[in-house]
């Protein structure tokens, strides 16, 4: 999970170069800021990530389907493929790790 959060940062490290501070901190900030929550042991951390993939699944969709109807000379078909798989993955072990997680010990 923590893997997949660093590679999806890495992903998006380019992208945020050239979009500006508010998508680098979606792109990098966030996943960074997730996997760091992770390894401190937050459980709900798992959820947040789930909802993170579900937002990145969402726009990279968005992005295939504009590049299938209206191609551009960016080229963003591949990585956009690439980024969505991850983003997929990523819901799926989210999901999984918050339910296999240990419960939270009671007050």
């Amino acid at each position: 999970m923590i893997w997949l959060l660093l590679v999806l940062a890495a992903a998006g490290a380019w992208p945020a170069m050239t979009k500006g501070p508010l998508w680098a901190g979606f792109l990098v900030g966030l996943p960074l800021l997730l996997a760091g929550l992770l390894l401190a042991g937050r459980r709900w951390a798992f959820m947040a990530a789930v909802m993170y993939g579900t937002i990145g699944l969402a726009l990279d969709i968005a992005t295939i389907v504009q590049e299938l109807t209206h191609p551009a000379a960016g080229g963003s078909l591949p990585a956009s493929l690439a980024s969505g798989l991850l983003n997929f993955v990523l819901i799926l072990a989210g999901g999984r790790g918050f339910f296999d997680a240990d419960p939270a010990p009671a007050p």
